[in-house]
Parts: C-alpha cells; sequence; structure tokens
C-alpha cells in the first residue's frame, strides 16, 4: 500500500486548499493509497489575514486517517520539525500545496529537513499558483528557491506550466486540474430555493467564493446593471466574505431588490446549497491559475459564464458547458448575460456541464496526482 503525506490546511481552515486538500485524501484512501495529513495549529498572523476569521468552527475530520497538528504559520521552524518527523517514517510520497510565497521560508525548512530524514520519498508540490497574484521579482525568487527542493509539480493550467518551466528548466511538470466532487445529475433546484427565500421564476446568477478584486466582482455588479427592463427574472447573488472594497458593498448598492448580498466566509455545505439554487455561475475574473469554484458549478450541473483565463479555459467548454467573454469586458459580460436569459440557455449548458464533469472528479484527481509520484 502506498503510503503518502499530505502536508497543509484542511477544514475548518477556511480556503479552497483546505477543501481541495481533504478531497484528495479521501480520493486517494478510495483508491488504496493510505493517506496520513500533517496540518497547521495556527495559520496567517492575525495582521495578515484580511477577512474576518481563517479557521471556521468544528474539528479535522477524522475519516482519513491520522491527522498530525504540527505545523504554525507564525514559525517557520516548526515545519523544520514536521519535516522531520514526516521522513522518520519514510513514506512514498510527500503532497505538499503551494499558494503564497508567505510560506515560502517554511516550505524550504519542511522539503530540506524531510530530503534528509527520508531521500528516497517524492517530494511533490501541488501548485495552486506560481507566484501570488500580487506578485514580484522577490516573491520569484522565494518561489524558485522552493520549486528547487521537489521532485515533481502538479499545476492547473498549460501557462502555469509553461511559467514554472521558465523558473526551474527541465523540471518534471504535469497539468491536473482542479477537482470538484460530482453531485447528483439535477440537483433539487426547488428544494434549495425554498430554503434560501429564492422565487422559484427567477433567473438566479451567483457569484461566490472570496470577493477580491482579481475576481472582476465590480465588473459584474456593472454588467449586471446593464441588464434591460425586460429581465425582471433576473437576479444576481454575490455569496462570500468581502475582503477589502467589498466590504463597502452594502453600502453601494443599497435596496437594489435584483442584487442580493451574502457577505460572509460559506461553509462547504451553504455553497453547495447555493449551487443547487442557482442557473448559472457567473466567473469574471481578471486573471486566475485555477477555479475551484467553476469545477463545483459542473460538479453541480450548472452552466459557467465567465472569462477566457488561465483556470477557467481548461475546465469550461465554450458554448457546451458555459460562455467564456475577454477578461475585463463589461459589455462582453452584459451580453453574455442577455444571451443567456433571451436564449434560455440554462438547461442546455446544464446537460453539458453534466457531461463534462467526470474529467474533474476527486477521483480522477487523485489518480493522477499518484501517477506522477510513480504509483
Amino acid at each position: 500500500m502506498t503510503r503518502v503525506v499530505l502536508a497543509g490546511p484542511i477544514p475548518p481552515w477556511r480556503s479552497g486548499i483546505a477543501d481541495q486538500t481533504i478531497r484528495l485524501a479521501r480520493a486517494m484512501k478510495g483508491r488504496g493509497a493510505l493517506p496520513e495529513i500533517v496540518t497547521f495549529r495556527r495559520m496567517y498572523p492575525r495582521l495578515l489575514y484580511p477577512g474576518l476569521s481563517d479557521r471556521g468552527a468544528g474539528d479535522f475530520p477524522t475519516d482519513v486517517g491520522a491527522v498530525r497538528v504540527l505545523l504554525d504559520g507564525t514559525n517557520p521552524l516548526s515545519f523544520h520539525h514536521a519535516g522531520r518527523v514526516v521522513g522518520r517514517d519514510h513514506p512514498d510520497a510527500v503532497v505538499v500545496p503551494w499558494w503564497t510565497v508567505f510560506f515560502g521560508p517554511h516550505a524550504r525548512l519542511f522539503l530540506d529537513a524531510l530530503a534528509k530524514e527520508s531521500p528516497r520519498t517524492v517530494r511533490l508540490l501541488l501548485c495552486h499558483n506560481i507566484v501570488d497574484h500580487e506578485g514580484g521579482l522577490w516573491k520569484r525568487r522565494m518561489a524558485v528557491s522552493v520549486f528547487r527542493r521537489a521532485d515533481c509539480f502538479a499545476v492547473q493550467n498549460g501557462r502555469a506550466k509553461e511559467e514554472l518551466l521558465s523558473l526551474v528548466p527541465g523540471a518534471r511538470v504535469e497539468v491536473i486540474p482542479h477537482p470538484s466532487e460530482p453531485r447528483k445529475v439535477l440537483p433539487d433546484r426547488s428544494a434549495a430555493r425554498a430554503q434560501l427565500g429564492v422565487p422559484p421564476e427567477a433567473v438566479l446568477f451567483l457569484f461566490t467564493g472570496l470577493l477580491r478584486p482579481y475576481k472582476g466582482w465590480e465588473l459584474l455588479l456593472e454588467a449586471f446593471s446593464r441588464l434591460p427592463r425586460e429581465y425582471p427574472e433576473a437576479c444576481l447573488v454575490l455569496a462570500g466574505e468581502p475582503w477589502g472594497e467589498a466590504k463597502r458593498l452594502p453600502r453601494r448598492i443599497g435596496a437594489l431588490e435584483a442584487v442580493r448580498l451574502e457577505l460572509r466566509y460559506l461553509p462547504e455545505e451553504e455553497r453547495a446549497l447555493w449551487l443547487d439554487a442557482c442557473d448559472a455561475v457567473v466567473c469574471p475574473y481578471l486573471h486566475a491559475t485555477g477555479s475551484g469554484i467553476a469545477a463545483d458549478a459542473l460538479a453541480h450541473g450548472r452552466a459557467v459564464i465567465g472569462t477566457r483565463v488561465d483556470g477557467l479555459v481548461e475546465v469550461v467548454a465554450e458554448e457546451e458547458s458555459g460562455i467564456l467573454v475577454p477578461p475585463g469586458d463589461v459589455e462582453a459580460l452584459a451580453e453574455a448575460l442577455r444571451r443567456f436569459l433571451r436564449d434560455g440557455l440554462g438547461p442546455r449548458l446544464s446537460a453539458g456541464a453534466v457531461r463534462h464533469r467526470s474529467r474533474f472528479s476527486p477521483d480522477e484527481h487523485a489518480r493522477r496526482v499518484l501517477a506522477l509520484a510513480g504509483w
């Protein structure tokens, strides 16, 4: 039996990285690997996290095997200790999520200690980003110093692969898109809407996830405001934790009936309910490397209206499971919303989402990650 360690956040830590890590662990277990998780007791220093809290309520899951709470984001030396502890058990592979250079010094210490204790263990970086969305030269240098300590890499799109190879020529890299848990072919929209208070006749566009500038939520508001009055059934929900300017949204939109705000971190169960209730998920990103939200939309059989950016073009089959427009183009986004309403595209695109979603299942994700590590 393959022995794999996943070193990163899992719920109740709040992030798409945490959700993906626990899904990967469960899928590996289902494929006969023996996963163990090394996770955080603390993640970000409070001053560096712009949301309300980076951790939710509840305990760590116990259905995937052992969970060791060894990592402290405020103390890089805890990663050195964790690397030594993991290495003494000589696992076959260690998978480390990589998403921000804030954890660059931490990852270097972990990987160095692991390599010293267990040189034959495969060190795989699961890259959500190559360099932070707000990157710079020093961040690229820090990222390179971490990458040189890994044996292989999983990235979420082709451009990320090109970027990584430009930083570490000759690296072993595979494109493995973001996974999502498939739901019923047709979730019970009516029951979800009754629970959430959404009118049954509404055409619901959903934006969900952290409201950060690069995700284009401001462009979406502008595009939605351009819908003509002949579509009174259209409504927009912004559901997620606001960062920065997004915290002012309640004052900006006032009592606009067609826009509903759910400005807080949504646990997975509540987010799933909104995905069940909506007609289309809107991802108006200015740039991206991957999108768990788009994969989740397909998993729920929901169309995606998004932009042609890395992380979406790999997930959305244009005109089959969604509509893609140029990033930053408000009028093109507004026209995509109008088309969805005018031409009644929901049923056709939802059927396409169901056809394409099996490519992004956690089982397929786990299979490809294990194969990349040599199993």
